[in-house]
């Protein structure tokens, strides 16, 4: 992975340019014999656009794991505790040529054995994205990103700022492909390993597929590319299959490859991977 990865998006976006651009619809005219005055004045007036709504979902997972064995067992089994909460919002609004998505992600877990006890899952996420369409498939973004923890809450926290242009490659009732690139700000407040403020550029990629009425798989990739210290990814992968009016399964599969996890990186000796799974409550989740 070269630092050329943001360009190559960008360049991406732009290919597509020419074919950006919208018809124009002509609007059907009325028979001027059998028109009347009202009439006429009804059919000029243009129809008024459907008022912006949001669109909310959300879903809220916990697992619960134990083993606890007799004080007399004779196994080589040991005493051990598991529980993960998850917790994922998210709040549409599009209105004629604007969309702004906001989402929000929580996780937390802990394990516990004889001996041990540990924090096993551990993030706090905002983003936030704002795309005005100038074109179909075409548009500017502006976007704002917050990443922390609940152990040693926001701290360290990294926020990042960027801007760019937002292409639309694929999108219909199963599938939507977006890319996004752009220019980044990147802070990192960390009291134990010092400050860090960085510039460099943005590539995000959304993919949802709708394969069946209660199975939807959604993945993003995200890089950010330094233009002093390299790139950094994060790869989230998801399958969320409808168990029930209240319940939903999910499958998740997480690739990271980030300076602030492990400071002397290098690919692919540094690749972290997450992979887990969980049932629980859901509200709107496939809306």
């Amino acid at each position: 992975m070269k630092k050329i990865v943001s360009s190559v998006l960008f360049v991406l976006l732009c290919s597509f340019y020419s074919y950006a651009q919208d018809s124009n619809a002509v609007a059907p005219q009325p028979d001027s014999a059998s028109a009347t005055p009202q009439t006429d004045a009804a059919t000029s007036e243009s129809p008024k656009p459907e008022p912006a709504k949001w669109k909310k979902s959300g879903v809220l997972m916990l697992s619960y794991n134990q083993t606890a064995p007799s004080d007399n067992w004779a196994g080589t089994e040991s005493y051990s505790r598991s529980w993960s909460a998850r917790l994922d919002l998210s709040a549409e609004r599009t209105a004629s040529n604007t969309n702004w998505l906001t989402t929000f992600k929580e996780y937390y877990g802990e394990t516990e054995s004889k001996d041990t006890h540990a924090v096993s899952l551990d993030m706090i996420e905002f983003n936030t994205v704002w795309v005005y369409r100038i074109y179909r498939y075409l548009q500017p973004y502006g976007s704002f990103y917050v990443l922390s923890q609940n152990n040693r809450f926001w701290d360290p926290v990294t926020y990042m700022e960027s801007a760019g242009l937002n292409f639309t490659i694929m999108e219909n009732a199963v599938n939507t492909l977006k890319v996004r690139a752009g220019g980044a700000l990147r802070q990192v407040d960390d009291s134990i390993n010092g400050n860090k403020r960085e510039s460099g550029a943005e590539g995000v990629m959304n993919y949802s597929l709708l394969f069946h009425k209660s199975a939807r798989f959604v993945s993003e990739a995200r890089v950010f590319e330094s233009f002093e210290n390299g790139e950094d990814l994060r790869w989230d992968n998801r399958l969320f299959l409808k168990t029930g009016p209240w319940f939903t399964t999910e499958f998740g599969y997480t690739v990271f490859f980030d300076r602030s996890r492990i400071p002397a990186h290098s690919w692919p000796h540094d690749v972290e991977t997450l992979l887990y799974a969980g049932i629980g409550f859901s509200f709107n989740v496939f809306q």
